[in-house]
């Protein structure tokens, strides 16, 4: 995969116009105001006193990605970057490629069938096709994330916690397709069921498996290691896939979960995958220097258990004999059409 990075650099996808005002991407201005809102607003929202609210670019604004907006709170690499925006919202910025699913249109998917799971509000989202990225404004959902409570948090409160986030698991899993895709049909973004690319494929460029047939997925899978893979079974069920500590905020106290975040991955998965996952992704450690980085991983394998989600070591052993270098993607579509 080659090193080139998006232009402008995402951590410049919000940058500053004027001291209440914002670029965002080649598409949006955002404006902070005390008075009324234009009727050429395409989305607003209330921020104590004052208000934001967003409007198209026309050819006459003058675009500018020299200086970056304050407020960036979260940065992973080339392809993905966190802004607050006040008090009340966030902008996520993730790269875009075509026929990638949007996490908004996953959140709406979300909401309309599991409204008791927290997830934050949409308040707007767009492709900005020219920049090859994606903008979504949430509502900021109040409370710690998980990891950091996690040291102050008793026992019989990690356990209501995992048991909790294990019966979200249960619930989504009711809903199945017949293939391995997105909530809306796209290909799924988990890296750690996806081969490696092309040399000349962007670092930064996300890269959607699928979606793929029950037949073609299992044929995939046997492809990728030389042990049989784990039993596919009839159906894909709907899994969040990310369940780490960073993703799960909770109240105060630690009685509650007040929102489960990050579900760009989601997606239809093999059974199998829902008790795997928390294995196979550093992202489910805590961030303490000892064996109980495991801890959350141990507790909500547990949990998953109690709901029907047993992990069986053989798929353990299957996802450590993955190689992901037998085949790039072009290669792929070939083997398996």
């Amino acid at each position: 995969m080659t090193s080139t990075k998006p232009s402008p650099p995402i951590e410049l996808s919000v940058s500053t116009l004027c001291s209440d005002a914002y670029w965002m991407g080649s598409k949006m201005l955002c404006r902070k105001t005390t008075s009324e809102i234009p009727d050429t607003a395409v989305a607003s929202w209330k921020d104590n006193d004052e208000h934001y609210y967003l409007t198209k670019a026309t050819n006459t604004d003058p675009v500018s990605f020299q200086q970056a907006a304050s407020g960036l709170i979260y940065q992973a690499g080339m392809s993905s970057a966190v802004w607050q925006i006040g008090t009340g919202a966030i902008c996520k910025v993730k790269t875009w490629t075509e026929g990638m699913e949007s996490e908004s249109s996953t959140l709406n998917f979300v909401a309309s069938r599991f409204p008791h799971i927290p997830i934050p509000k949409v308040i707007y989202s767009w492709i900005d096709e020219q920049l090859e990225r994606t903008f979504l404004i949430l509502r900021r959902v109040k409370g710690q994330t998980l990891a950091r409570a996690w040291q102050s948090l008793t026992p019989e409160k990690r356990s209501h916690i995992a048991t909790t986030v294990a019966q979200y698991c249960c619930d989504l899993a009711k809903v199945t397709s017949d293939s391995l895709q997105s909530a809306t049909g796209c290909g799924v973004l988990e890296p750690f069921l996806t081969v490696h690319a092309e040399v000349s494929h962007p670092l930064w460029k996300p890269r959607p498996l699928g979606p793929l047939s029950r037949a073609t997925t299992e044929r995939y899978f046997q492809r990728m290691s030389t042990q049989p893979p784990p039993a596919i079974g009839d159906k894909f069920y709907f899994y969040h896939t990310d369940l780490g500590p960073t993703n799960i905020l909770i109240s105060d106290d630690g009685s509650t979960v007040t929102a489960i975040l990050d579900w760009e991955s989601a997606g239809f998965y093999p059974k199998f995958w829902i008790p795997l996952k928390p294995y196979r992704s550093g992202g489910f450690n805590l961030d303490i220097p000892d064996d109980s980085r495991y801890d959350w991983v141990d507790i909500l394998e547990s949990s998953l258990a109690n709901v029907g989600f047993t992990l069986d070591h053989d798929h353990v052993r299957w996802q450590k004999t993955l190689d992901f270098t037998l085949f790039n993607l072009s290669e792929l579509h070939e083997h398996l059409s």
